[in-house]
């Protein structure tokens, strides 16, 4: 419902079993109609003229559980007019029934809109002697969102009617508005004054007010059989004398004992959902569906069937009068492709249509009574937001006890176009409103995926209310990169490096949209854009860079378990120039007895109130009042624990409170869990305190200084109960030193590891590094750090050869132990490291000798050749864009040697066997690894601040050297250093697919952490002008990319 719809003065007066569906304001008076039908048209009275849906949700039989629709759900058309002073008289009234007839023509005037008319060649019995019209007519502007919004819904209503069992005695709810109007007409509503809803309780109020009446009685009975007071018990009441904080701890301690007892009242299974999402490109099917027969097939089985469409018809007619044609055809195509299934079978359950977008959903047949409560939505995103060639169209259901809800989008197109996108997703999360199904309410127990967001003006659900929301369609969401980058990479099937170039990844990363969506990991090529007819992409004149655009997504509660059990694409379609994208879901879903539940609920909170009482809680902790920690590492969580114990005679409610000055509860250390509980007499609950330090604040624990807002680990917590505080105090003993997280201009100046430096060293690094004189301190600096050239050394003798360097993730267990020797000096263990076939070594400092084999040369050769840039880094002229002399010529081409390799063939077939040597080089990739993570750790990355901002924006690869020049000079040599032994690597590569993989692999890797935004670029733009998120991967990649040249 919108918001005109929730503010219209007829809103007022319909009784509690209407609402309005859909509204009209402004509608003009239509030429009169010819002889017999003229009851339909509206008199010159004064005032707005205004057509309102009206539905009407009788009263629901307790315990029945169904299809919305076949529990006498109706609609009507309420005409009314409102005067300057806000009266409504309601003129004409006409029934939604199956053989309703609704025609939409355009005026000979275009400047007058088109004209609507509605006729019924027959009423049901109880209108049948009333006053009420056969037929209506009036003039509206079509391409108002609302009047396309109305004339959808009619059809709907219409559908629905159809399918809908008739009833003998239907519509009689509106006999109270007939008698209005013909009040009106004989001038009796002038006497009696404005119609308002007090009123409708005096038209034949006693023919449809019985059941309300005999329901209100029963329920009143049922509780004083129960024993129920008037006002029982209950503490979570807004009206109770507890705090809001008081008030929630409790209602958290009832939810608490509810899922304990949760197989009281709640039975479990689980089921498959099968999604689908189809561009078609305004194509039509073929051979009653033969030509989508795959992708319909990959439902397997499912229990529910969800098929979305986009560009269902991009006809001009469409855009400007609904027609069910194409819905139709397609929906014939799917029908008979899932006839050829064998041994399932589908019902249809609910289809909703915006002129291009559709979505279907269907149920197999032997649990179709599980889903009921069926009720869909559209919204226009297109052209000034009114245009319904781009929006989406959703459909709302429960699978016995479990709201699930499915949108189907189309977002708008083009690569720049990336924050209409996001704004046209924000906008149909925000406003796309599902009406209630007869007999739903909101009530405590509505799930709600993101509580905190703003909720849509009207009655009805939003698309959070969920356990599930399938979120599917043409997202249109591009690929940032030029298109020769992009089919080498799908050529090589390395998508997972090509999704960081992703505009949707980069909008989910920066919450500017589908941020908390879940996607399953996409192992298929782009599915945009294609030569209709073929699997080649785009061979036309715009040349379109290849695109993951169609996308499913998923957000859903810790109840439901969502599971993707498959994710697909199906490149056989060759129907349009999108391939049609599938996604199986395994989720968890529930069914509850509302009368045991709250017979549970019941007895948990009288158990409760015998535990209240006016007295003051005396609650203690035990073992004491603080906690000590031993010794904590670098992202190594450690935790401990006590216990708060309630020694009096009532319940306490207690939470940690946060200090005066502050949001947070605790440094960004420390967490603690739970935050606040209730705790009954004699009883005790657990606390839990976690320690995890994150690269985030260890350097600054690592080398402190006085201004450092984290240079140790302490805090002192505050725990408020009722009428008194407990203090906690929290410690760390002791902090285990790490290179990790410090700043470059530390690691310079450690000339000894990190664990053997004592704290006084460690903090006068820490105070010379944050000065601005430079050696005051006297402490001599490294052109590079000594931990980084250990890293960039090993590498350079070990893993040049090795396949997928840099792409292949190592063990953390690995990644950790070679943390440690960077921390403690040790050597590297080359047992566990090197490849069980390499060569027994000795020392790490001696691992290749000066009296190797000549096919070992070549590595001496790349070790020298670091060595001697690390010596001679200070002499670079930062002006050129040219490295040292050393790296002029390429070293000699690797050979393979039995003590590296098992045989020469290994390496002819590098990217075909990858993920075998990717075990066996597990080892070298955790180096490999390791060396990434120390770069992104890095206090201050090495391309940040305002040279980030700037490498951001070059435009070739002088203003790229530009860049380097004006890095601080130990951050100009450590990228200088990384880009040398990159190009190294680059050369050394035992194949030419690898060889040729490697330029991108690299700049796309090795940008995202030696560029970053830092503290210092904060709200800082070199141009004024922010970029649009989704370029900067792009950007990045392309500035490290002119630095690996030769």
């Amino acid at each position: 419902m919108t918001l005109a719809a929730t503010s219209s003065p007829l809103a007022h007066l319909l009784r509690p079993s209407e609402r309005i569906v859909a509204l009209v304001d402004n509608a003009h008076e239509a030429v009169a109609e010819p002889s017999g039908s003229s009851n339909g048209n509206f008199g010159p009275d004064a005032g707005e003229l205004s057509v309102a849906l009206v539905e009407h949700r009788p009263e629901r039989p307790s315990g029945e559980f169904g299809d919305e629709d076949s529990r006498g759900k109706e609609r009507a058309l309420l005409v009314f007019r409102t005067s300057v002073a806000g009266e409504v008289a309601v003129t004409s009234v006409l029934p939604i029934l199956a053989d309703l007839d609704m025609q939409v023509k355009q005026q000979e005037d275009s400047s007058a809109g088109f004209r609507i008319t509605l006729s019924t060649p027959s009423l049901p019995p109880s209108l049948a002697h009333s006053d009420s019209p056969h037929s209506l007519s009036f003039t509206a502007d079509l391409l108002s969102r609302s009047v396309t919004d109305f004339v959808a819904a009619v059809r709907e209503a219409q559908k629905q009617a159809v399918q809908a069992t008739s009833a003998t005695d239907s519509h009689g709810w509106l006999v109270p508005y007939l008698d209005l109007a013909s009040a009106r007409e004989d001038g009796s509503a002038d006497r009696k004054g404005p119609t308002t809803r007090r009123r409708m309780h005096d038209v034949r109020w006693d023919r449809v007010g019985a059941a309300y009446s005999a329901r209100a009685k029963a329920t009143d009975d049922s509780a004083l059989a129960n024993g129920s007071p008037a006002r029982s018990f209950d503490p979570t009441d807004t009206g109770s004398e507890y705090t809001e904080g008081e008030r929630v701890a409790i209602e958290r301690w009832i939810v608490d004992r509810l899922r304990e007892r949760e197989e009281e009242f709640v039975k479990k299974e689980e089921i498959r959902i099968w999604c689908g999402t189809f561009n078609v490109n305004d194509k039509q099917p073929k051979n009653g569906g033969a030509d989508i027969q795959a992708w319909v097939d990959s439902s397997g089985g499912a229990d529910l069937l969800v098929f979305g469409f986009q560009e269902l018809d991009l006809s001009t007619e469409a855009m400007l009068r609904y027609t069910p044609y194409r819905e139709e055809v397609w929906r014939k195509a799917i029908d008979e492709a899932l006839e050829r299934q064998e041994g399932v079978s589908y019902a249809r359950v609910h289809s909703r249509q915006l002129v291009g977008a559709l979505i279907l959903i269907y149920i197999r047949s032997d649990v179709k009574d599980h889903v009921g409560d069926v009720t869909s939505a559209s919204l226009a995103t297109g052209l000034m937001g009114l245009m319904a060639n781009k929006g989406a169209v959703g459909v709302r259901l429960r699978w016995k006890d479990t709201p699930l809800t499915f949108v189907n989008s189309h977002l708008a197109a083009f690569v720049p176009n990336v924050a209409q996108r996001n704004a046209q997703f924000r906008d149909t999360a925000a406003q796309l409103l599902f009406p209630f199904a007869s007999y739903e309410e909101r009530d405590a127990w509505t799930p709600n995926l993101k509580p905190d967001a703003p909720r849509p003006l009207g009655e009805g659900w939003s698309v959070w209310e969920s356990d599930v929301l399938v979120w599917m369609g043409d997202l249109n969401y591009r690929l940032e990169l030029p298109r020769e980058e992009v089919e080498r990479m799908i050529a090589a099937e390395q998508y997972d490096l090509l999704l960081q170039f992703d505009q949707l990844e980069a909008q989910k990363k920066h919450g500017l949209a589908f941020d908390d969506f879940e996607e399953s990991a996409i192992s298929f090529a782009p599915t945009f854009k294609f030569d209709v007819g073929t699997d080649t992409y785009d061979t036309s004149e715009k040349q379109r860079v290849p695109s993951w655009t169609d996308r499913i997504l998923y957000l859903s509660t810790r109840a439901a378990a969502v599971r993707v059990a498959r994710y697909l694409s199906h490149p056989e379609v060759v129907l349009s120039d999108h391939k049609p994208v599938s996604a199986t879901l395994q989720l968890s879903v529930y069914e509850v007895s509302t009368h045991d539940r709250d017979k549970v609920r019941h007895e948990i909170v009288s158990k409760l109130h015998s535990f209240a009482g006016g007295t003051s809680p005396e609650v203690k902790l035990e073992p004491g009042p603080s906690v000590d920690f031993e010794r904590v590492e670098l992202d190594t969580p450690t935790s401990l624990e006590v216990e708060l114990v309630n020694a009096g005679s009532v319940f306490a409610t207690w939470a940690f409170a946060p200090k005066d000055g502050s949001s947070s509860l605790t440094p960004p250390w420390l967490s603690v869990s739970p935050t606040s509980g209730l705790i009954l007499p004699s009883s005790r609950q657990r606390i839990t305190f976690t320690v995890k330090v994150t690269p985030d604040i260890a350097g600054t624990l690592s080398f402190p200084t006085p201004e450092s807002p984290h240079n140790d680990l302490s805090e002192l917590l505050v725990i408020s109960l009722r009428g008194r505080d407990l203090f906690l105090a929290i410690s760390v003993k002791e902090w285990v030193p790490t290179v990790f997280g410090a700043s470059l201009d530390c690691l310079a100046r450690l000339h000894e590891p990190v664990r053997t430096a004592s704290i006084e060293q460690r903090r006068r690094i820490g105070v010379a590094a944050a000065g601005s004189v430079e050696d005051e301190d006297g402490i001599e600096k490294s052109a590079v750090p000594e931990v980084l050239h250990r890293l960039v050394s090993f590498l350079g003798e070990y893993a040049l050869d090795v396949p997928g360097l840099f792409v292949t993730s190592g063990e953390l267990e690995l990644t950790r132990l070679v943390r440690d020797c960077l921390d403690t000096g040790d050597a590297f263990p080359l047992d566990k490291l090197l490849p069980s076939c390499a060569l027994s070594q000795g020392p790490e400092t001696s691992a290749i000798r000066s009296d190797e084999p000549e096919d070992k040369q070549h590595l001496l050769d790349a070790v020298s050749a670091l060595d001697q840039l690390e010596s001679d880094i200070g002499a670079i002229s930062l002006s050129s864009p040219t490295l040292p002399s050393t790296f002029a010529s390429a070293p000699p081409e690797l050979v393979s040697s039995p003590s590296r390799t098992s045989t020469p063939a290994d390496t002819s077939s590098t990217l075909a066997d990858e993920s075998d040597s990717a075990e066996r080089y597990m080892g070298l990739h955790s180096v490999a690894d390791c060396l990434l993570r120390f770069l992104e750790s890095l206090q201050e990355p090495v391309v940040g601040g305002e040279a980030y901002e700037r490498a951001l924006r070059c435009e070739n690869r002088d203003e790229a050297y530009a860049v380097v020049q004006s890095l601080e000079e130990t951050h100009a040599n450590v990228l200088l250093y990384v880009v040398a032994f990159l190009r190294i690597a680059i050369k050394q590569a035992t194949t030419p697919a690898e060889q040729a993989a490697r330029p991108d692999r690299f700049a796309i890797v090795f940008s995202s952490v030696l560029l970053r935004p830092s503290s210092k670029s904060a709200g800082h733009s070199a141009s004024g002008k922010p970029l649009e998120p989704a370029s900067v991967p792009r950007r990045k990649k392309q500035f490290l990319a002119w630095l690996l040249e030769g």
